[in-house]
C-alpha cells in the first residue's frame, strides 16, 4: 500500500490514541511520544503557544528549550545539542490556544508526503486539546456544583459550624489544585490569635484572598497560597464564591459569639478540642521549620465526680472555672490551654528550648490543682494527674501528639494520680495489648476459656473447712494463662463482668450443692464487682442459682473489696441491706490495704472482714502480727468474724491461731483446686476427721448415686486441671 493511502488510518489511529486522554495535559505528552514513533524521530515535541508542553527522546540531556521555540511550520536540519545534527519537521494549529507538533530524527530529511500527514496531524491535535479542554471545564463546573452544594446542604441543615468551615477550606483547596487554603476569622476572645480552620499557608508564599463577613461585618478572610504561576481571574473568582458560602454559613449562626462558642468551651472560655487540635497543627509545622520542641499535656482531675456528686453541678461548674484560672496562671501568653469536656484539660506548648520546660508546667498545675477551693461555702479539694506527649521534628499528626499524651495520663493514674508522667512508646504498645484483651475477655466465656478454682476456708480452732470461695480463672487459646489481677479489672470495666459473674454463680452453685452432702454446712464466698452490685439483676441471679439446686440464701457469702467500697456512688449499703435480710452474709475483702475507715464499716452491713494475704504473710515475723492482731480485734470488738488469706506458712498459722482470727484459708490449709479434686479432698477429711462406731461404716461419706453421675459430668465439661501458675498464686481472689 503506497504512503499517501496509509496516511488517514494512521492519523486516524494518532488523532484516537490522543482523545483518549481526559485532561489536556497527559494527551500532550501522548501526542509528543505517539509523533516521534509514527515518524521514527528520535524527538517529538508539543509547544502551546510558545512555552513547551511536552519533549519527548532527550533523556538525561539537556533540553534545548530555545532551540525548539525557534523552530516555525517547515522543516530543516539543526543541532540540538546530541550526537551529530537534526532533521526536523514543524506543524502549527491555530484555535483558541495555538500551538505546534515537531518531531526530528537522524539521516533522512522529511519528504512532503510526511510533513502532510504532520500538518494534519497538528490540526487534529489542536481540535482534540480543545475539546478535551470544554469536557475538564464541565467536569470542573459540575464538580464546584457538587461541592457547594453539599455545603449548602450542611448549612441548611444546621451541621456543625467548624465541620462546614472546614468543608469550605477543603473544597476550596481542592479545586484550585490542592493549593493551601485556610480560613482564617477574628477571635475577640484572643485577638492576638485568630481562629484557623485549614491548611498550614507556606512561610514567604505569595497570597490571594477573599473576606468573609457576619451580617455584613468583617470576620476573616479566606486565604490561598501560590506554589507556582500566578493566580488567574478565575481562581480568584472561586476563591470569593467559596468565601461566600463562609459568610453564609457564619451568618446562619447567627453572631459572632455562636462562632467563638463552636471553637470555645462555653463554661470556661477556654478553647475546645477542635480549636486545640488546629493549633496543635500549626505547632508541629513551626516545630519541623524550627526545630524547636513542642509538647501537649493531658490534664485529668482526682475527686471532681465527688464533688459534683455531693455538692451539686452548679458548684461543680464554678469548680472547673476555678481549674481553668489555675491552669492559665500556670502557663504563657504564647501557649495554649483548653478544656475537652468533663473534667479534661490540655496545655500546647510552643517553641519551648527544652522538653523539660514541660515537666516543669506539669509540677506547677499539679502544686495549682492542689490548693483548696472555696466553693459556695465549702472548702473543696480535687487534684490534676498529667500526661505529657512531646513532638519532634518529624512529628505531623496533631491526634497522635494528643493520644501520647493521654497514654501517658492513665499511666500516671495507675502509678498513684496527683503525678505526670511522660509518653513513652511502650505504653502504645500496651495499650494495644489491653484494648486486644478487652476484646478477648469479651468472647473468652462463649469460647470455653473460662474456668472456676476453688479454695476451702477452715475454722482454724477445729481445722474443719466451713466454705469454699470460687475464683476465676482464663486460659487464653493464644496467649494460656492470663493473670486475674490483669483481665478482671478489665472485664470489670468492659461490662462483661456480669455475664461472667452470672456463669461463675451458676457453676458453683451447682458443686457447692454437691459437696454439702459431704461437708453439711459448706458455705460459698463469691466475689462481686461494683457493675453487680449496682445491677438490680444481681438479686434475680442468685435467686434462680440458689433456687435451681434448693440452696437457701444463707449458703452464700458476698465479698466485696474495700476499693469497690470506695468508689460507691451511695447506693451499695442499700444493696448489701436487701441481700443480708435474705439471709446472705457479706465480707469485706483485703481488708487493711484500702481507704476503709471505722464510721465506713459501721455503715455497711457486713458480717466478716477478710484480712489481705500481704498482712497476713508478716505474722510469722516478730512484731509483725500487730496489725493482725489489731484488725482481730476489731472485728472481734465490732460482732465480726475475722478471716485470714494468704496463709503458706504453718508458722503463719500458729501465730493466727493465738490472735483469735476465726477463719484462715491459704496453701498452708489448702491449694487452689478444681472441682474434681476438692470433692476428692472434702472426701479424704471427712473420713479422718470423723470416726465412727462401726468398722463397717468408716467410708466417707458419697455423693448420692442419683446426682453422682451428673456430678462427675459437670466436673469433666467445666472444670480443667489448674495451671501451675494456679497453685503458686493460691491466695489470689479475683477480686484482688
Amino acid at each position: 500500500m503506497a504512503p499517501d493511502q496509509q496516511s488517514p488510518q494512521r492519523l486516524v489511529e494518532f488523532l484516537t490514541a490522543v482523545s483518549r486522554h481526559e485532561y489536556s495535559d497527559q494527551a500532550i505528552r501522548a501526542a509528543a511520544e505517539l509523533a516521534a514513533e509514527e515518524f521514527d524521530a528520535e524527538i517529538g515535541a508539543v509547544l502551546i503557544g510558545d512555552e513547551l508542553g511536552a519533549v519527548f527522546g532527550f533523556g538525561t540531556t539537556p533540553i534545548p528549550a530555545a532551540t525548539l521555540r525557534g523552530l516555525r511550520p517547515g522543516s530543516g536540519q539543526t543541532a540540538m545539542g546530541l550526537t551529530e545534527p537534526c532533521q526536523w519537521a514543524a506543524a502549527a494549529w491555530e484555535t483558541d490556544e495555538p500551538g505546534r507538533l515537531l518531531v526530528a530524527r537522524f539521516g533522512e530529511s522529511f519528504a512532503p508526503a510526511e510533513r502532510n500527514l504532520l500538518l494534519w496531524m497538528a490540526r487534529g491535535l489542536g481540535l482534540a486539546l480543545r475539546m478535551i479542554g470544554v469536557l475538564a471545564h464541565e467536569r470542573e463546573r459540575t464538580e464546584v456544583l457538587e461541592v457547594l452544594l453539599q455545603i449548602q446542604r450542611s448549612i441548611s441543615r444546621h451541621a456543625p459550624l467548624p465541620q462546614i468551615l472546614s468543608a469550605v477550606s477543603r473544597g476550596a483547596s481542592s479545586l484550585l489544585g490542592d493549593l493551601p487554603v485556610s480560613l482564617v476569622l477574628d477571635d475577640e476572645l484572643d485577638p492576638q490569635r485568630p481562629i484557623i480552620a485549614g491548611a498550614e499557608l507556606p512561610a514567604n508564599a505569595s497570597t490571594f484572598s477573599a473576606p468573609v463577613h457576619v451580617d455584613g461585618t468583617p470576620a476573616g478572610a479566606l486565604i490561598a497560597a501560590a506554589t507556582g504561576a500566578p493566580f488567574v481571574d478565575a481562581e480568584q473568582r472561586l476563591l470569593a464564591t467559596f468565601a461566600e458560602h463562609a459568610s453564609l454559613a457564619l451568618t446562619d449562626a447567627h453572631t459572632v459569639e455562636a462562632m467563638q462558642e463552636a471553637f470555645h468551651d462555653p463554661l470556661t472560655g477556654l478553647p475546645n478540642r477542635a480549636l486545640f487540635l488546629d493549633r496543635v497543627h500549626h505547632a508541629l509545622t513551626l516545630a519541623r521549620r524550627q526545630d524547636h520542641p513542642a509538647s501537649v499535656l493531658f490534664i485529668d482531675l482526682d475527686g471532681f465526680k465527688k464533688v459534683n456528686d455531693t455538692i451539686g453541678h452548679a458548684a461543680g461548674d464554678q469548680l472547673l472555672r476555678g481549674v481553668a484560672r489555675r491552669i492559665l496562671s500556670c502557663t504563657r501568653s504564647a501557649d495554649t490551654a483548653a478544656r475537652f469536656g468533663g473534667d479534661e484539660f490540655a496545655v500546647l506548648l510552643e517553641a519551648i528550648e527544652s522538653v523539660d520546660e514541660a515537666d516543669q508546667v506539669a509540677d506547677r498545675i499539679i502544686a495549682a490543682v492542689r490548693r483548696p477551693f472555696r466553693i459556695q461555702g465549702n472548702v473543696v479539694f480535687v487534684g490534676a494527674t498529667v500526661g505529657i506527649g512531646h513532638a519532634d521534628g518529624t512529628s505531623t499528626d496533631p491526634d497522635v501528639l494528643l493520644r501520647n499524651a493521654d497514654l501517658a495520663m492513665y499511666r500516671a493514674k495507675h502509678g498513684g494520680r496527683g503525678r505526670w508522667t511522660t509518653f513513652e512508646p511502650s505504653m502504645r504498645e500496651a495499650m494495644i495489648k489491653r484494648t486486644q484483651l478487652e476484646t478477648d475477655v469479651r468472647h473468652a466465656l462463649d469460647r470455653g476459656e473460662l474456668s472456676v478454682a476453688y479454695q476451702p476456708l477452715f475454722d482454724l480452732e477445729s481445722r474443719q473447712p466451713i466454705a469454699v470461695e470460687a475464683l476465676l480463672r482464663w486460659t487464653h487459646a493464644r496467649d494460656g494463662f492470663i493473670d486475674p489481677t490483669l483481665f478482671i479489672p478489665i472485664a470489670e470495666q468492659t461490662g462483661a463482668i456480669v455475664d461472667i459473674g452470672r456463669w461463675l454463680l451458676d457453676q458453683a452453685c451447682q458443686y457447692l450443692a454437691d459437696w454439702r452432702d459431704i461437708v453439711p454446712r459448706l458455705t460459698l464466698h463469691i466475689n462481686v464487682a461494683a457493675q453487680q452490685l449496682y445491677s438490680d439483676a444481681l438479686q434475680d441471679h442468685l435467686t434462680e442459682a440458689l433456687g435451681a439446686v434448693r440452696l437457701p440464701w444463707q449458703a452464700i457469702t458476698i465479698e466485696v473489696t474495700e476499693t469497690t467500697l470506695s468508689a460507691d456512688r451511695g447506693e451499695m449499703p442499700q444493696q448489701l441491706e436487701r441481700l443480708k435480710r435474705l439471709g446472705a452474709r457479706i465480707a469485706l475483702d483485703n481488708f487493711g490495704t484500702g481507704p476503709s475507715s471505722l464510721r465506713r464499716l459501721r455503715e455497711i452491713p457486713i458480717d466478716m472482714l477478710k484480712i489481705d494475704p500481704s498482712l497476713t504473710r508478716h505474722t510469722d515475723r516478730g512484731g509483725g502480727d500487730a496489725l493482725v492482731r489489731a484488725i482481730v480485734a476489731l472485728s472481734h470488738a465490732m460482732g465480726l468474724k475475722a478471716i485470714a488469706e494468704g496463709i503458706e506458712t504453718a508458722a503463719q498459722l500458729s501465730a493466727l491461731q493465738e490472735t483469735g482470727c476465726h477463719i484462715g484459708q491459704g496453701a498452708q490449709l489448702s491449694p487452689l483446686q478444681n472441682a474434681q479434686t476438692l470433692t476428692d479432698f472434702f472426701r479424704d477429711h471427712t473420713a479422718t476427721t470423723q470416726p465412727s462406731p462401726c468398722r463397717e461404716n468408716t467410708a466417707s461419706p458419697t455423693v448420692p448415686t442419683n446426682r453422682a453421675s451428673a456430678f462427675a459430668r459437670r466436673t469433666v465439661a467445666a472444670t480443667s486441671d489448674l495451671t501451675p501458675d494456679d497453685r503458686i498464686a493460691d491466695h489470689i481472689s479475683p477480686g484482688d
